[in-house]
C-alpha cells in the first residue's frame, strides 16, 4: 500500500512539473495556454482540444468556455479542462476530475505548496476545502469536494488570469 502511495505521488508530481502550470511568464496560465490567446490559437496549440458544444458562461466576468478538452491523462489523472474566454480573450484554464479522493487532493495540495509556496488562503467546510494561491497576475485554486448527495468527490484546479492593479485602482 505504502509503494502504491509513493508511486502516485511520484506521478503527481511529474503532472505538476511537466505540464507547465503557471510560472513567472506575466500571460501563461496552463501549458502552452497564454492570457489573451483566442479560440482558435487554442485549438491550434493543444490538437486534443475541439470546440465546446455547450458553452458555459461565467456571471463573474462574463467569460465563456468555448473550448474544452474533454479527457486529458495527466499521469493517470483524468481531468476535463475547460478554456475561458471573454472580450479580451482566454482569461481561466479550469482542470477537473470527477474521478478523484481526498489522497490526490492532499498530494496535489502538498505540489502545488512545493511550487508556489504557503497558500494565500485556506478554506475548510464540512464537504469542501478549497486552496488559493496568488502568482500575479495567475491565481491558482485548488477545490476539492463531496456531493452533499451522492458523496461523489470531485477536484478543480482552476489557473484564473487576475490583475491586482485592476482590483485595487479606484
Amino acid at each position: 500500500m505504502k509503494i502504491r502511495v509513493l508511486i502516485q505521488a511520484i506521478l503527481i508530481t511529474l503532472a505538476i512539473h511537466s505540464t507547465g502550470y503557471a510560472n513567472g511568464n506575466d500571460k501563461t496560465l496552463w501549458g502552452q495556454a497564454e492570457y489573451g490567446m483566442t479560440p482558435a490559437q487554442v485549438l491550434k496549440v493543444f490538437p486534443d482540444a475541439q470546440k465546446n458544444p455547450k458553452p458555459k458562461t461565467s456571471p463573474r466576468n462574463n467569460s465563456h468556455s468555448h473550448v474544452i478538452i474533454p479527457t486529458k491523462n495527466i499521469h493517470g489523472v483524468f481531468f476535463k479542462v475547460s478554456f475561458s474566454f471573454s472580450s479580451t480573450g482566454l482569461t481561466k484554464v479550469t482542470l477537473h476530475s470527477s474521478h478523484s479522493s481526498r489522497r490526490i487532493s492532499d498530494l496535489m495540495e502538498s505540489l502545488l505548496c512545493e511550487r508556489y509556496g504557503t497558500p494565500s488562503q485556506i478554506d475548510d467546510y464540512e464537504m469542501k476545502r478549497q486552496i488559493d494561491w496568488y502568482e500575479s497576475p495567475v491565481s491558482i485554486q485548488l477545490s476539492y469536494y463531496r456531493d452533499g448527495v451522492s458523496g461523489h468527490p470531485s477536484l478543480f484546479i482552476i489557473y484564473d488570469h487576475f490583475r491586482y492593479d485592476a482590483v485595487n485602482s479606484q
